[in-house]
């Protein structure tokens, strides 16, 4: 049985024309420019959710502390004064080095998702109905953990997704706000709390105040298990929290899995030339997989795409390995099971090379991969296609994909909406 408990929630001043500057992308996502360019703005999310690569840890979290006090007392951000369901609504664009890897079927000018946010109790947090699908990286759990009992926040919410068929809460919730999201539209009969722009995405933030649709709500939910998309470092770290005997209720935002506006798509991999080299790559990949077929040196990303697409389509396990100059198609033992090729890959990137998955380069696109290897040297893996079916049924059954696997589009800006990490 699944539960949202209503929070008091932090968010920009609804009288703040400013909203825009004060939200920023989710904090593992920024990187060195990011950084410049969001620090800049007074009071702005990143200030207190994300760590500069350069900043020790200790220094962070007495930064963070003080920039949110700052952006606190000067009411950039201010504090609802009952609790309450949220509903949270992003109008985005994906760019077109994601497109151009979507089937046509999914392909559309925008997308628009509608999420309904509030705080997991903390007695679900070890719960059969919640599940958690891809490892962690320990460190960066306890530096969430840092934060949470530094700043006493929980932070732009984990996105979690339920298996609906029926839309029956989205429905409800388009017609609370008077909306149709089929012409993609935020025109409705409410108008937001918040609304904001970031990096040509757009957000908004309601108040869910009729306690007769939040209680349909919360009836329908108590039928779901849910499944972490987004947000497993921030989801384990609530779970440690708890075992030492400090609980928080992690604030959350619950989609339709099946919803149309969620896109799920691989992270790729590229290891820099100090790393691993296409030469040592190949040498040492001859004697550990079922096949290698070299494909031509010039592929272009099309071709790349079907390449990978055509392992998942065929039942086989496997990725496609770019070097500056060279491509190669790896397969492994045939088998249909979500994340398995995540797990071939980096069976063989740990386990035979001792290489440490925290320094590899993440990238969310092929084209981004290739251009990267091309460029830099070393050798880029592109990984097939997911879905949130195959993901789901891996995650309950305990089997867990490797760090970094999937991505999910599209992703909740950091100071739209914030709460207390445990009951106010």
């Amino acid at each position: 049985m699944v539960r949202l408990l209503p929070v008091r929630a932090w968010h920009p001043a609804a009288h703040a024309a400013g909203a825009s500057g004060l939200v920023a992308p989710v904090y593992d996502t920024l990187g060195p420019e990011d950084h410049r360019r969001f620090d800049a703005l007074p009071h702005n999310a990143a200030t207190f959710t994300s760590r500069r690569s350069d900043l020790p840890v200790e220094a962070f979290l007495e930064e963070a502390k003080r920039r949110l006090d700052e952006a606190l007392a000067a009411r950039a951000y201010v504090q609802d004064d009952a609790p309450a369901l949220y509903v949270y609504a992003i109008r985005y664009r994906p760019p077109p080095e994601i497109v151009e890897t979507l089937p046509e079927d999914r392909r559309r000018a925008e997308y628009l998702l509608l999420g309904l946010v509030g705080s997991l109790p903390e007695d679900s947090l070890n719960s059969s109905e919640i599940a958690l699908h891809e490892r962690t990286f320990s460190d960066r759990v306890e530096e969430r953990v840092r934060l949470t009992e530094t700043t006493h926040m929980s932070f732009a919410p984990i996105m979690a997704g339920y298996a609906s068929g029926s839309h029956e809460i989205n429905d409800l919730l388009e017609r609370y706000l008077g909306i149709d999201r089929r012409k993609l539209s935020f025109q409705g009969t409410r108008p937001p709390l918040v609304e904001a722009k970031l990096d040509g995405a757009e957000h908004r933030l309601w108040r869910l105040d009729d306690e007769g649709v939040a209680k349909k709500v919360q009836d329908l939910l108590r039928a779901q298990r849910i499944l972490i998309l987004d947000g497993h470092h921030r989801f384990t770290a609530a779970r440690r929290m708890r075992e030492k005997g400090s609980p928080v209720r992690p604030l959350t935002m619950l989609v339709e899995a099946h919803d149309k506006a969620l896109l799920l798509l691989p992270w790729h991999r590229v290891l820099s030339p100090s790393q691993l080299t296409y030469e040592t790559f190949l040498e040492k990949a001859r004697a550990s997989f079922v096949s290698l077929e070299e494909l031509p040196p010039e592929l272009g990303i099309a071709d790349a795409v079907r390449a990978v697409q055509g392992l998942r389509a065929g039942g086989h396990r496997g990725f496609l390995a770019l070097g500056p100059k060279r491509a190669t198609l790896v397969r492994g033992p045939d088998g249909s099971e979500e994340g398995q090729d995540f797990e071939l890959l980096h069976r063989f990137l740990e386990g035979e090379l001792r290489l440490d998955p925290s320094r590899f380069s993440f990238v969310r696109s092929p084209r981004q991969a290739m251009t990267q290897v091309r460029e830099e040297g070393g050798v880029a893996f592109l990984l097939p296609p997911l879905s949130f079916r195959g993901v789901e049924a891996e995650a309950f059954a305990n089997r867990v994909m490797a760090q970094k696997s999937t991505m999910f589009l599209p992703k909740v800006a950091e100071g739209l909406v914030f709460a207390p990490a445990r009951a106010e």
